[in-house]
C-alpha cells in the first residue's frame, strides 16, 4: 500500500538509483553521495515536466522563463470546461530558488475558475473567482504544479511566475 502514494516518478528514480548502485557495487566502483543525489535529481527532473500541459493543449498563451516552474500565461476562454497544468516540476533543490512568487489575475465574466498550487500530496486554492493574488510559495523538496481548473468558464486569466 506504501508503494501507490509515492508519486510515481520518484518510484521510477528510485528503482533507477537502486539499479545504479546494485551495478557499481557489482562492478566494484563506489560513487560518492552528492553524485548519487545528484544522478537522482536529474532523473526525476526528466520526468517531472510531464506533468505539465503540452503547449498545444494550453488555451492560451505560455512562455516558460529560466525553468518549467516560472513564466507568463494569459489566456481568454469561451465557455471553456477542463484543467491546465501551466508551470511546476519536481526536483530535489531547485537550481533557481525554493521560492516562486505568484501575481495571478482572474476576470471572470461566467462560469467557474479554480487556481490551485499543488505543492506534494497538498493542494492549495489560490484564487476561485475575480479578482487578484500575490503570494510567494516555498517548493523545496516536493512536486509543485500551479493548475487552472475551469467550468463552463468564459473571461481571462493572467499568470506572472517568477
Amino acid at each position: 500500500m506504501f508503494i501507490f502514494k509515492i508519486p510515481k516518478m520518484i518510484f521510477i528514480g528510485i528503482i533507477i538509483i537502486v539499479v545504479i548502485l546494485a551495478i557499481s557495487i557489482k562492478i566494484g566502483v563506489t560513487l560518492p553521495k552528492e553524485e548519487i543525489l545528484n544522478t537522482y535529481d536529474s532523473i526525476i527532473q526528466t520526468f517531472s515536466s510531464k506533468g505539465l500541459s503540452k503547449d498545444k493543449d494550453l488555451k492560451g498563451e505560455r512562455n516558460f522563463g529560466v525553468d518549467k516552474y516560472v513564466g507568463t500565461y494569459k489566456a481568454k476562454y469561451d465557455n471553456y470546461t477542463g484543467t491546465e497544468d501551466i508551470f511546476g516540476g519536481t526536483t530535489l533543490h531547485r537550481k533557481n530558488g525554493d521560492h516562486i512568487k505568484l501575481t495571478i489575475k482572474v476576470e471572470k465574466q461566467t462560469g467557474n475558475i479554480n487556481v490551485i498550487s499543488k505543492l506534494g500530496e497538498n493542494k492549495l486554492s489560490l484564487i476561485s473567482d475575480d479578482g487578484e493574488y500575490e503570494d510567494t510559495i516555498y517548493i523545496d523538496g516536493m512536486s509543485y504544479y500551479l493548475s487552472i481548473n475551469l467550468e463552463n468558464f468564459t473571461g481571462n486569466i493572467y499568470v506572472i511566475s517568477e
